[in-house]
């Protein structure tokens, strides 16, 4: 699945990427605290992160039509793709109308499930596993623009060093900001506004709560986010990132990270920023170099995983329109209050649909995910099979 969303499946290409301090564990945070395990002895084979057992599991991935097998792909359950699918309305309405030249704009593939004429699919899964988890991972094109090539998965959605801090200016150092030269900030959030200098664009941080920033001298444009988890190599930027707390764990990447079948909890690992998992959920990432081949059974040969049966496969266009509908029903008097009750990209909808989805609970915002893959039948709220032409 590809998010923001947050980070599933955010299909970003080549760029050049690079971990900060907030980012220095997998996106910020420890995926082995609570687990009993830690990197060194996930690494050597002596524990795994919060292991279940092998299991045949039922899981499910947003795809552009002919990126259609396993290999280094992120998948997920009910919830999480849904979260996916609520999320990406943001993300699709700040490419239109907000930072249209963001990374997140330029950089990534974009999904465009909710174009009735997309040829985008999503499948239904059955995947044998052996339990063991690992880190999630970040599976994405090698180039963004050809979703249809080759696939990798890392422990960052980029690569590379940590730069120096330069000396910051003094607005930043009295709020506790370090900066940098030349990196852009990848995050959620972004708020534009115009500041004579990097320490302006400080202070407009520290008024906003937000924890990171990216400064222009050139055009005099200050960003500021309020959740950044990547920066990518940037000319003639300057960016600031506030220190809360202590730093994260290193990033844990050996050879069994990009074995183990990687799973992501989004209630956890994006808490705080609810509007980035509406409906809570679980992301899969299954690496390459765990898959069984042939004959083998999960576990030979260190071998992860092994797809057993695609179910099916439905348009996204078709999910996308019963998921919003949903969302639209719990709340119709505000929706039919816009000027264009049906322009998806309008404020006033979009306004109405976060007042929606978190006024409504995960059960009721996944709802309209069974009964798309249980039936076929559009009056029971049904998907039908996606045309041959597609797959």
């Amino acid at each position: 699945t590809q998010t923001l969303t947050m980070m599933r499946g955010l299909v970003f290409g080549a760029a050049v990427v690079v971990m900060l301090q907030c980012v220095a564990g997998q996106h910020g945070r420890d995926p082995f605290a609570g687990s009993g395990c830690d990197c060194d002895s996930f690494c050597n084979h002596g524990c795994s992160i919060n292991a279940t057992g092998p299991e045949v599991m039922t899981t499910y991935r947003m795809t552009p039509a002919g990126a259609l097998d396993m290999l280094n792909k992120n998948t997920g359950d009910p919830n999480g793709d849904t979260s996916f699918v609520l999320s990406r309305r943001t993300t699709a309405y700040e490419c239109r109308h907000g930072n249209a030249n963001s990374f997140f704009c330029k950089g990534m593939t974009q999904f465009d499930g909710d174009d009735s004429n997309s040829t985008d699919l999503v499948q239904q899964w059955d995947i044998q596993i052996d339990g063991n988890w690992g880190p999630y991972l970040y599976c994405n094109p090698v180039n963004s623009s050809d979703p249809l090539g080759a696939w990798d998965c890392d422990v960052t959605i980029g690569g590379g060093g940590s730069p120096t801090p330069i000396t910051p200016p003094a607005q930043c150092a009295a709020t506790n900001f370090s900066v940098y030269n030349d990196f852009c900030w990848v995050g959620y959030g972004g708020e534009t506004s115009s500041t004579a200098d990097a320490g302006g664009c400080c202070a407009a941080a520290t008024k906003s709560h937000a924890s990171h920033f990216t400064y222009f001298a050139g055009n005099k444009s200050c960003t500021v986010f309020r959740m950044a988890f990547n920066a990518r190599q940037c000319t003639g930027a300057v960016s600031g990132e506030q220190a809360r707390g202590p730093a994260p764990p290193p990033t844990c990447n050996c050879s069994r990270v990009h074995q183990a079948v990687g799973r992501e909890n989004l209630t956890v690992a994006m808490s705080g920023y609810k509007s980035s998992h509406p409906a809570g959920g679980l992301w899969y990432s299954f690496p390459a170099q765990g898959e069984c081949h042939g004959s083998q059974n999960v576990g030979d040969n260190n071998c992860t995983w092994k797809t057993k049966t695609l179910k099916r496969t439905i348009r996204a266009s078709c999910m996308y329109e019963n998921l919003d509908a949903n969302v639209v029903a719990h709340d119709p008097s505000c929706f039919n209050g816009c000027q264009q009750p049906k322009n998806v990209t309008s404020d006033c909808y979009l306004q109405c649909y976060s007042s929606a989805t978190e006024d409504m609970t995960h059960d009721e915002l996944v709802a309209p995910w069974g009964k798309a893959f249980a039936s076929s039948d559009p009056t029971q709220g049904g998907c039908p099979e996606a045309p041959k032409y597609m797959l």
